[in-house]
């Protein structure tokens, strides 16, 4: 075959090719529109994660609502008509900030202390013994996304007639509770003492109380006499001890410094206590625990 045949036949072997070829890439185009177009592909909705905070802040209006109280005076103040057992109110108070907490069950808790001391005084440091104050523990627990209140406890202890300064605090890995430190002066004797209250998964216990400063110097003043008592001028320190909690402890070891005098004899003590596992209650020394 001449050359110029060859030619020939290739040229029109790729022209049958290259019709082939478009041939099939417009059925193809042709295939593709006809098509139902694919949906794109869903991503399923991200779970919102609840503002516990916000949560925090409804359940303690629903209860302000539920106790009809009003706004004071003062902005954060409330008025609440309560009652106590030297007093016919009404109480003008306070919520203590709120804490957010998990217990060992992993339940959502909230933790808070109303504190009101009555309206006459208005918060004002009025010196009565006649017209104390009031606490108010309240623990919440989350259900079915919100903070419900699961109990709460009202005390009257308090300083000078006013309400006992009150706070939140952390006694263990997953163990919450409050403190009330409260106070007295009468007659020359002088006292002040802090109480301990746990969170359990249905009420609020104590856990005792704790003599924090004692004195009686005031009784005879510089003239000390046959009558006067012997001296008691006790200093106590303590504090929490989280470094220290063993891995299966529940609850972290309390330290504690007695220093001073108890009726005239030199105190110098020193001890780590935990509640005791029946009652859940610190073993605080009766002899250190002052009392007048």
């Amino acid at each position: 075959m001449a050359i110029a045949d060859i030619r020939q036949a290739m040229n029109k072997t790729s022209k049958s090719m290259l019709l082939i070829v478009l041939i099939l890439g417009l059925a193809a185009g042709v295939y593709w529109l006809e098509q139902p177009a694919t949906p794109p592909a869903t991503v399923p909705p991200v779970a919102s994660v609840p503002d516990l905070k916000q949560l925090a802040e409804q359940a303690v209006a629903v209860y302000r609502s539920a106790q009809n109280m009003q706004t004071g005076a003062k902005p954060g103040q409330w008025k609440l008509d309560a009652k106590a057992s030297n007093s016919p109110g009404p109480f003008v108070g306070v919520f203590c900030p709120l804490q957010l907490a998990q217990d060992g069950q992993g339940r959502q808790l909230l933790l808070s202390t109303f504190v009101a001391d009555t309206a006459d005084s208005a918060g004002e440091g009025m010196d009565s013994f006649a017209a104390s104050g009031i606490s108010r523990l309240l623990l919440f627990v989350l259900q079915n996304g919100q903070y419900v209140l699961q109990t709460e406890k009202q005390l009257e202890m308090g300083s000078n007639g006013m309400a006992a300064a009150a706070r939140v605090v952390q006694l263990g890995p997953h163990e919450w509770g409050w403190v009330l430190q409260s106070s007295y002066l009468q007659q020359g004797y002088t006292a002040s003492t802090v109480e301990f209250f746990h969170a359990t998964a249905t009420d609020i216990r104590s856990m005792g109380h704790l003599t924090e400063q004692a004195d009686n110097k005031g009784v005879c003043g510089d003239s000390a006499g046959d009558g006067c008592p012997a001296i008691t001028d006790l200093q106590v320190r303590w504090r929490w001890l989280p470094q220290a909690a063993m891995p299966d402890g529940r609850f972290y070891p309390l330290d504690i410094q007695w220093q001073g005098m108890i009726d005239g004899k030199k105190i110098s003590q020193h001890a780590q206590l935990l509640p005791d596992a029946g009652s859940g209650i610190y073993p605080f020394p009766a002899s250190l625990n002052v009392q007048f």
